[in-house]
């Protein structure tokens, strides 16, 4: 199986984790597509590329399109792979199929159907994907109600060699320094939760990249994202990781909860029917419904050093022995796209059997 997969697979991303994961499959060849346009960048957009996105037809800046073309004309792979774009084509999509392109896969950890996300670019490709990927359950009857022919729940996904425990002499002096650690974007909801929990005393490091001084309480510290293995030690310098989850994107699990628990960070997130169905409250991480639990549970834990030891391991043996990781995902994907690629090659041969 020869596939051709395209995405942002800068330095920290989950991309080149998923990447590098169908990579190592014996008997699959990847050939890496980096997308130029779409990496963490201080540059701002345009005027014309933020009117662009308003409108829902966002400019194709990185010249992913035709760049996609090119890379399956060399290659021609078996089935192309796009995460996330915004800016693909239906005509891209059609002339893939020309150059024998067997399979159309489509990848999103994102609410693609959530207006803030959706192009009209993408929406028009919906029927030509021969599988569609959504780490989102609500989205499967979502896209299959717009004409997605095969949309299908994969799950989200910890590395296995990046998140992964790590001792107090790797992560340094800053080991568990402060009470509670959040890493991740900006939203009011968290924001008033961290603010709240400084006020009750507890110290709480912050680490992301669109957070200003302002928003926060003065007693909480302010770090700039982190990527990578410096990602993995940010996150062991609280003894309590905090997950919290985006409400634009509806989210009722995220990444961030399979890499936290992974890392054997005892976890204390927002609590849904996903992430109860993925770990046990209580045991597995804790849960947190409102304004006061958040409080009285973060307590808890800081108070107790065996809970948060016995948390911590528990999360942990979950996400191995449930098969969480990008390894596990990665077949399940591969699987699928294999189907994609059979039933090309079963409906071509009864074209040409009827002709």
């Amino acid at each position: 199986m020869k596939l051709l997969y395209e995405g942002p697979m800068w330095f920290g991303s989950t991309t080149l984790q998923r990447y590098h994961a169908m990579e190592a499959i014996p008997g699959v060849d990847v050939v890496r597509l980096d997308r130029i346009f779409g990496a963490p960048t201080n540059r701002a957009p345009s005027l014309y590329q933020r009117v662009r996105w308003k409108l829902r037809w966002p400019v194709d800046a990185g010249n992913e399109n035709q760049r996609l073309l090119d890379a399956a004309a060399r290659s021609r792979p078996d089935a192309v792979i796009v995460e996330n774009s915004r800016v693909i084509r239906r005509s891209t999509l059609r002339k893939l199929r020309e150059l024998g392109v067997a399979a159309l896969v489509y990848y999103t950890p994102d609410d693609i159907i959530g207006p803030h996300n959706l192009s009209w670019s993408v929406r028009l490709t919906f029927p030509e994907w021969d599988v569609f990927f959504t780490t989102k359950t609500f989205n499967i009857p979502e896209l299959a109600a717009r004409g997605v022919r095969r949309p299908v729940l994969v799950g989200n996904a910890f590395d296995p060699e990046l998140n992964r425990p790590l001792t107090p002499a790797e992560v340094g002096e800053e080991f568990e320094r402060w009470d509670l650690v959040f890493v991740g974007t900006y939203e009011k909801e968290r924001c008033a939760s961290i603010n709240q929990l400084a006020r009750q005393g507890m110290s709480v490091v912050v680490y992301g990249s669109d957070w200003r001084r302002s928003m926060l309480a003065p007693e909480v510290v302010l770090r700039p994202q982190q990527l990578g293995p410096d990602y993995t030690r940010a996150m062991h310098t609280g003894k309590v990781a905090l997950c919290f989850l985006r409400k634009i994107n509806r989210d009722r699990i995220t990444t961030r909860t399979l890499e936290i628990t992974a890392m054997a960070r005892p976890m204390l997130g927002e609590k849904t029917d996903e992430h109860d169905e993925h770990f046990v409250d209580g045991a597995e991480y804790i849960g947190f419904s409102n304004e006061d639990e958040i409080v009285t549970k973060a307590r808890l834990l800081l108070g107790d050093t065996s809970l948060r030891s016995r948390v911590a391991a528990a999360g942990r043996s979950r996400c191995v022995a449930s098969g969480y990781s990008t390894a596990h995902r990665a077949a399940q994907m591969l699987e699928e796209v294999t189907k994609a690629v059979d039933r090309r090659a079963s409906a071509s041969h009864a074209d040409a059997a009827g002709t």
